[in-house]
């Protein structure tokens, strides 16, 4: 080999040289700047959380505990959020949102969350309501749609005067109660405003199964407790039985025995626990509506979803039909559920409530207009449902 070729060799070896060691040194350095980004992680990078004042129980000790203890775990800010859902009172003094205490602690915590470097968000309302406050109306306000009804000879008109529906601001018909929101100033909670509307008249033709089913009622039966027909589907709401729970891993049960096989294909389940509060539809209903011909065995033909109150069925015949109620272990640190409080109607093929949600009225009532037959007049009308000063969660319009 030539001189001048091993200096050239010797040139492309220590160039090589050279590079090698800084493309690995770079590449160390990128590994090093990972590894500590994720043990000492830049403000952009950590975690916020959401921070909630849970139906007024604030103080400035529990503010400072909170947003020093969010400081010492890594936490780099949060959002505040005003909110309540039955929680018990836990201080001595509730703060009830946007009085001058509850402004007052709320400075505090964006003063101290801005000493300790915390980035502070809040949320654009109390609770979830958005856009909610005084300054909306009783006739904007979120309403509820509510009816009452009355059997009436067709073929004739009507002349009278039909009861008024239920009124309650309650979460179904005449059903009472709300979400736990009311009262947080200690005293009594101020009745909810006013509001009622006529919204419609429907005339519907009385169906055929009724008229059978009336002539010979179905037999009910239940686990426990002291269930008639009557008490099942009178459509209050407001009176209540006890259907005990089963113990754990089994069901309790209502039944509805028909003296021959019949067609269902709806049906209206409300218990007194009934709602659609915040939590309240996370995991399994562990409630189903069971059909058999025996009163023995039974097939499973739907499961009720939380909350559901009428829900149509795919067409479905049997003498036996059971509403059950699945008793589970209760979660750790909970005790145990004692049963429910149900309301009940089988809606037959044909029925106004056997075709839940396909449109069951044949004719709209008016003035001086006959109605063949036998049949059932609806008053439907809407209230106001929630009237919490401060929330409203939307509207329905007419």
């Amino acid at each position: 080999m030539s001189v001048n070729c091993k200096a050239k060799c010797m040139a492309w070896a220590l160039v090589m040289l050279l590079v090698l060691p800084a493309g690995f040194l770079a590449g160390q350095n990128r590994a090093d700047d990972l590894q500590s980004g994720f043990q000492t992680p830049p403000d952009s990078s950590r975690p916020r959380v959401w921070w909630h004042w849970m139906s007024g129980n604030i103080t400035k000790e529990g503010i400072k505990a909170d947003l020093e203890w969010m400081k010492r775990s890594g936490i780099a800010g949060f959002q505040n959020f005003d909110a309540g859902l039955n929680t018990p009172q836990i201080v001595e003094r509730r703060l009830v949102y946007m009085t001058p205490e509850w402004k007052e602690a709320f400075r505090y915590a964006a003063t101290l969350a801005d000493q300790l470097g915390l980035e502070m968000a809040i949320a654009g309302s109390p609770g979830w309501s958005e856009s909610g406050g005084p300054w909306v109306t009783p006739a904007q306000a979120m309403k509820k749609f509510v009816w009452s009804e009355t059997l009436v000879e067709g073929g004739q008109p009507f002349r009278g005067i039909l009861p008024r529906p239920p009124s309650v601001a309650g979460p179904y018909q005449n059903q009472t109660g709300g979400r736990g929101f009311a009262g947080m100033g200690g005293g009594a909670p101020a009745p909810p405003p006013e509001f009622y509307a006529d919204s419609a008249v429907v005339a519907c033709r009385r169906a055929e199964a009724e008229d059978r089913l009336a002539a010979v009622p179905p037999k009910v039966s239940a686990s426990g407790g002291s269930f008639t027909l009557q008490d099942l589907t009178d459509g209050d709401l407001a009176k209540t039985t006890l259907l005990p729970s089963a113990p754990v891993d089994q069901k309790a049960w209502i039944q509805v025995e028909y003296p021959t096989p019949q067609t269902i294909r709806g049906l209206t389940w409300v218990t007194a626990a009934a709602g659609r509060g915040f939590g309240r539809s996370a995991g399994p209903s562990n409630q189903a509506l069971e059909a058999g011909d025996d009163g023995q065995q039974f097939r499973t033909v739907a499961e009720i979803p939380v909350g559901a109150r009428t829900m149509a069925l795919p067409p479905v015949t049997a003498r036996f039909f059971r509403i059950t109620v699945l008793t589970t272990p209760p979660p750790a640190g909970r005790g145990g559920i004692h049963g429910v409080r149900p309301r009940v109607l089988l809606a037959p093929a044909g029925a106004p409530g056997g075709n839940a949600g396909r449109g069951t009225c044949a004719a709209r009532r008016y003035p001086g207009q006959p109605v063949p037959g036998q049949g059932r007049l609806f008053r439907g009308d809407r209230h106001l449902r929630h009237g919490h000063t401060g929330r409203s969660r939307g509207r329905r319009h007419p």
